[in-house]
């Protein structure tokens, strides 16, 4: 039981684990499997590996020409109605 804790946790691609061209390849999967029409980009706030990862995925959604939404935000109401702006409009320019 505890190897397969193990190995379920060493392989979830977690942007703490760099260079991370599973996790790539993971979001390039679901991208092209579903009918997604770009990729929100979620970081909370004082994550730095997540920053880090997110310039990766940026160029990474650019090479393939797919629109991407960075976002970052922290555990608190006060940024609601700003993202909610921002999602709603990514989400209309991604519709068109």
């Amino acid at each position: 039981m505890k190897e397969a804790l193990i190995d379920h946790y060493m392989g979830t691609n977690c942007a703490c684990f760099t260079p991370n061209e599973p996790r790539l390849k993971d979001i390039d999967y679901l991208y092209k499997n579903s009918r997604a029409r770009g990729i929100i980009h979620a970081t909370l706030s004082f994550c730095t590996p997540y920053l880090v990862e997110q310039e990766t995925v940026k160029r990474f959604a650019a090479e393939r020409g797919i629109p991407m939404l960075a976002l970052e935000a922290a555990y608190t109401d006060g940024d609601v109605g700003q993202l909610k702006t921002r999602v709603e409009a990514f989400v209309e320019q991604v519709s068109s």
